[in-house]
């Protein structure tokens, strides 16, 4: 019993340092991503307008659930009270619900761009990516409604009397109905919809072209491309795989009456996971293209101008050792 609540104890001040390292990183790199695209005119394109709404969605994420939720491991009751408690428990299924369904629209917008480039160019407009956009946060807002309704506070004993925020339910199994809702709609059915768009891409991009100028040119620029977009697959697929599985995995099998200090302990890490993936998003979905580094350089040229200066410099100086140790310079007096 000691040692566990020793671990217990490092938890209370590991967890949430982890997790302000978590928004630290993901607040900077969110807003750099609006920052760029919004001061930059050639970056309001349609896909980068579902990356702003991805990296708003997360920003909202971030503030929403780090802070209270590290809260938990330090404090034994919940302190905020009830209006909080239910406030804060709906805007994180909000956001988190928003996120991914961002996440299956940017699938879709790239999939229907790669197997219909002409039609695309009619109906992919910022007003459409604006509906869509509103559409999202609408739906999710509604559909995240039984959370405010049923989470409350609720008295235990734990080292003495405590308060807790606990989703209520009338009954076990319209809870785990929800529970079960929240699986599918948060995690399964965006990974689906991600694998398969992206599966239907590298399909139609392994197709040849219809009267090709080049063939030897066209055959190594598709193929190229392809493997660029299939590590863009491989890394988006793993990282939404990687980063909400545990958490979704956890919650449900808390639904069905598992419960131990093994589960809990994941369950942290699910929490470090999927908050984590709000932190990395920036660099996945904008700073590997070209485009926002390119524009990146543009907002904050002091930056690149200091690596640049850096690696000049580092250059120059083994250029300088490399001619004193030449062999001719070595018998010279």
């Amino acid at each position: 019993m000691e040692d566990e609540n020793n671990k217990d104890g490092v938890d209370a001040w590991l967890v949430p340092t982890f997790f302000g390292l978590i928004m630290l990183v993901g607040l900077v790199g969110n807003s750099l991503v609006i920052h760029v695209v919004t001061k930059h005119q050639q970056m309001k394109t349609v896909t980068n307008f579902y990356i702003v709404n991805l990296a708003t969605t997360d920003i909202l994420f971030l503030v929403c659930c780090v802070p209270f939720t590290a809260t938990l491991y330090p404090l034994p009751s919940w302190i905020f009270g009830e209006f909080m408690c239910r406030l804060v428990n709906y805007l994180q299924q909000v956001t988190a619900q928003a996120t991914c369904i961002t996440l299956s629209a940017m699938s879709v917008d790239r999939c229907y761009v790669t197997l219909y480039p002409l039609q695309s160019l009619r109906h992919r407009t910022p007003r459409m990516a604006l509906a869509i956009s509103v559409s999202i946060w609408i739906g999710a807002l509604l559909l995240s409604i039984p959370v405010a309704v049923y989470q409350r506070l609720e008295d235990g004993y734990w080292f003495g009397p405590q308060t807790y925020c606990s989703e209520v339910f009338p009954s076990a199994h319209l809870q785990r109905a929800f529970i079960i809702y929240s699986f599918l709609a948060v995690y399964l059915l965006p990974l689906l919809t991600i694998t398969a768009c992206y599966a239907f891409m590298l399909k139609r991009m392994g197709q040849p072209s219809v009267n090709p100028i080049d063939s030897s040119y066209q055959a190594e620029r598709a193929a190229a491309v392809r493997a660029r977009v299939s590590r863009m697959v491989v890394v988006m697929v793993a990282l939404f795989l990687i980063c909400w599985g545990p958490i979704q995995i956890c919650i449900l099998l808390q639904a069905f009456g598992l419960r131990s200090y093994v589960l809990y302990k994941l369950k942290i890490w699910g929490h470090c996971m999927s908050y984590s993936n709000s932190s990395v998003n920036p660099v996945v979905y904008a700073f590997m293209g070209n485009n926002f580094r390119k524009a990146f350089k543009q907002a904050f040229p002091a930056v690149f101008l200091w690596r640049s200066r850096g690696r000049e410099s580092s250059s120059n100086s083994s250029r300088a050792e490399a001619k004193e140790n030449h062999p001719h310079r070595l018998f010279q007096p």
